[in-house]
Parts: C-alpha cells; sequence; structure tokens
C-alpha cells in the first residue's frame, strides 16, 4: 500500500488533536472567567502554526503517495481541499494572534508566563485579521470535518485506501 511517511502521519495526527483541543477551548482568553480555556485556546492555535511550519516544507521534501484513482473532480476537490486547509493552519492562529492584540485592554498577553510579543494593534491590517478569527475558524473546522467526512465516505463507501494510508497503523487495503 502506499502510504504517507510515519513523520507526516504523526504531523497530520497532531495537527487534529490541536484543532480538537482549539475548538473546544475557544472563548475569550482575556476574560479571568475563561483564563484557562485561553490559555489553553492560544497554546492550542499556537500548536497547529509551529505543526505546519515543520509539517508543510517535510511534505515538500519527503512528497506523498499519488492520489487513489478517481474521477477528475474528486481529485480537484481534494487538491483544492487540502490547499484550502494549509492555508487556514496559517491563517486562523495569524488571526488570533491580531485578535489578542486588538483587545481593548490586551498590551501584552503572557502563554504559561511568558509574555507573546504583539503586533501594533493600531494598525487596520490587525484590527481586520483579528476581527475575522471567529469566521476563519469556523471555516477551518468545517472545512477539517468535511475533509474527515470525506476520508470515511472513501473508507466505507468507495472502498478504497485513501483513509488507511494516513492511519498511524497497519491496515490492510480494502475492496
Amino acid at each position: 500500500m502506499n502510504r504517507h511517511s510515519a513523520p507526516l502521519i504523526l504531523l497530520h495526527w497532531l495537527t487534529a488533536l490541536a484543532l480538537v483541543v482549539a475548538y473546544v477551548s475557544s472563548g475569550d482568553p482575556t476574560k479571568a472567567s475563561h483564563a484557562l480555556s485561553g490559555q489553553i485556546h492560544v497554546a492550542s492555535g499556537l500548536a497547529v502554526f509551529l505543526l505546519v511550519l515543520v509539517r508543510l516544507p517535510l511534505r515538500l521534501l519527503v512528497g506523498v503517495p499519488a492520489s487513489e484513482p478517481g474521477p477528475r473532480w474528486q481529485q480537484r476537490a481534494a487538491h483544492w481541499t487540502h490547499l484550502a486547509l494549509y492555508a487556514l493552519m496559517f491563517a486562523v492562529p495569524l488571526a488570533g494572534w491580531a485578535e489578542l492584540a486588538d483587545k481593548a485592554d490586551m498590551a501584552t498577553f503572557a502563554l504559561a508566563g511568558t509574555a507573546l510579543p504583539l503586533p501594533d494593534p493600531g494598525a487596520w491590517w490587525v484590527r481586520a485579521l483579528g476581527a475575522a478569527h471567529t469566521t476563519l475558524g469556523d471555516a477551518f473546522v468545517w472545512l477539517a470535518g468535511l475533509h474527515a467526512a470525506a476520508a470515511l465516505a472513501h473508507h466505507y463507501l468507495l472502498r478504497d485506501a485513501t483513509l488507511t494510508r494516513m492511519l498511524p497503523w497497519r491496515s490492510p487495503r480494502r475492496g
């Protein structure tokens, strides 16, 4: 079976875990009542960003297996979905960083006792990007859900190896 490399599989699932944790812990990290969940949210968003900084160059270096045979529209949908997911892995954490800076009472934000450098909250792009964080985050979660649903459809309906070649354990090819 044509599988992804073990490091890419690990980075894929760590990114998925960080996304789920970020989504579950979302809230206003500047409010005292949300202090712990805010710390977790920011840390998991930072993890998504750092993981993609490692994952993308590694993906380009080691390559990925060829897609399973299928209709051209499926190939294109998979290609564009992956491009959008990678773009959102960068955009959502950056938008979160900008949103932190744009909070009226935020001069600094400390993550586990370490102050994060924040961009100038007066800059137009900081306000615009920060305002887009929730929308981009929702789009990321929906697109990741669509990605997971497509993988499950490939596995259970099309009975091909699309899902199994990204699983951390070996699984026989279906079909």
